[in-house]
């Protein structure tokens, strides 16, 4: 509960701002690097080491009969 008395003035705000924008570099790189949207997806790679599995039997229907009550 010691977050409640937590105040954050516009100095500190203004701060976090400034920390966190990427430098000049940072940003540049980033704008030659494609979109997540424009690259093209991975080809999953063949999984080795794992058993196959078969496939289950169908199951039988029951025939019992319920009692009711």
């Amino acid at each position: 509960m010691a977050l409640q008395s937590l105040q954050i003035t516009a100095i500190t705000a203004m701060r976090a701002r400034d920390v966190s924008r990427p430098t000049p570099d940072q940003q540049e790189t980033a704008d030659r690097r494609p979109l997540r949207d424009e690259m093209p997806r991975k080809a999953e790679p063949a999984r080795r080491n794992e058993p196959q599995r078969k496939p289950e039997p169908p199951r039988k229907t029951d025939t019992r009969r319920r009692k009711d009550g």
